[in-house]
């Protein structure tokens, strides 16, 4: 009979440690998407609702926040093997502040320039140093 510790224990190689977190998230996901189609379902035939209207957007969503998040997503995925985990991220996290903040003031740089560059320092080093795990 197996322990509780062997059940709590995962044994692998260094270069598998990547594959965790992505699969991790996976999962998450496909659970929180059965979740919402159950609810969606439930108040269908709670309202005796059959009828499907297919709607990807909202009426008057903001274009320019949408299709900057795909370029800037795009772009930093595109920067990852070009100049490192840490400087794309601090350039894309900078530019998705200030697309979301929808104004580019002094006050609004500084706030960019800070938040990106404290967060994605504190990434970089809480997954390389403390939990050892390899970024792009």
């Amino acid at each position: 009979m197996t322990e509780l510790k062997d059940l709590l224990t995962i044994e692998m190689t260094f270069s598998e440690y990547h594959l965790i977190f992505p699969r991790l998230v996976l999962g998450i996901l496909v659970v929180l998407l059965i979740l919402l189609l159950v609810i969606h379902l439930g108040k269908r035939i709670k309202e005796r609702n059959f009828t499907f209207k297919p709607k990807f957007f909202k009426e008057n969503f903001d274009k320019r926040k949408f299709f900057g998040t795909i370029i800037l997503l795009v772009g930093y995925v595109f920067l990852l093997e070009i100049i490192g985990f840490l400087a794309s991220s601090i350039l894309f996290m900078f530019f998705i502040m200030l697309l979301f903040i929808g104004n580019i003031k002094r006050k609004s740089i500084i706030y960019s320039v800070l938040n990106s560059v404290v967060t994605s320092f504190a990434i970089w080093y809480l997954f390389g140093t403390v939990f050892n795990i390899t970024l792009p």
